[in-house]
């Protein structure tokens, strides 16, 4: 039997090394080639960090510094969960990772990590936002809690049970970063819509990808970006 655990945190802010980490889901489930994924146990909880938190957080999340007043994570329940899973999945992993790595909670505990927004082909699925929430609503349910950790972490196992061999696998696949350098100007909505986010200190449009899809992009580009005109100007980055 193999087990798995989806994480979900709330924070005071973007940063993983001067905000905070106000809230935390846990979701465990089991599976195997006989048994199709089952939530197993949970764990939630609220976390104090000792300072205000923010009218933007406050209206996201809905908590405030009275709710949060005293709230503590319990950190080895915390570790218990991590310890026997083989993979962690997250919304946008990346975010959840730094958060809990930049705790210091989780030393010697590192995992493999999945991103159910990266490593999923929603947009073959014909999912347009890729936002949690909206695809929840693409198939055909609704987190009632948003922005509460453990509502948002039974919204992803339900969105990803049904695709977690594409999620497993894409995830071990080696990642690269994507930079459409140089892409026409008129060419900003095609890219948004495929994937593509706009760096604002590099000036480029980029996004993450697994090897297997490479050969698929840079056709992609050359044909609707840069439209045969010399190279496609990929710039690879391994992570």
């Amino acid at each position: 039997m193999n087990f798995g655990l989806i994480v979900d945190v709330e924070t005071t802010g973007l940063d993983p090394v001067v905000d905070k980490i106000i809230e935390i889901g846990l979701l465990e489930f089991c599976w195997d080639e006989a048994v199709a994924p089952r939530v197993t146990r949970s764990y939630g909880s609220l976390h104090d960090p000792e300072r205000p938190i923010s009218a933007d957080i406050i209206r996201i999340t809905g908590l405030s510094d009275a709710v949060l007043a005293k709230q503590a994570i319990n950190w080895e329940v915390v570790r218990d969960f991590f310890r026997r899973t083989s993979v962690v999945i997250a919304h946008n992993a990346d975010f959840d990772r730094s958060f809990l790595l930049n705790s210091g909670q989780l030393d010697g505990l590192d995992r493999p990590w999945a991103c159910s927004l990266r490593h999923i082909d929603w947009r073959r699925l014909h999912c347009g936002n890729l936002g949690l929430n909206y695809l929840a609503a693409d198939h055909g349910f609704v987190n009632p809690f948003a922005h509460q950790a453990l509502f948002d972490c039974a919204t992803t196992f339900r969105l990803v049970a049904p695709h977690l061999s594409e999620l497993l696998q894409r995830s071990s696949e080696k990642e690269y970063l994507i930079k459409a350098v140089g892409s026409p100007f008129e060419s900003k909505d095609l890219l948004k819509q495929r994937g593509y986010r706009w760096d604002a200190q590099e000036r480029v449009w980029s996004r993450v990808l697994g090897e297997s899809a490479l050969v698929e992009e840079r056709q992609f580009l050359q044909e609707h970006v840069y439209k045969g005109r010399g190279s496609h100007h990929e710039h690879e980055k391994s992570f």
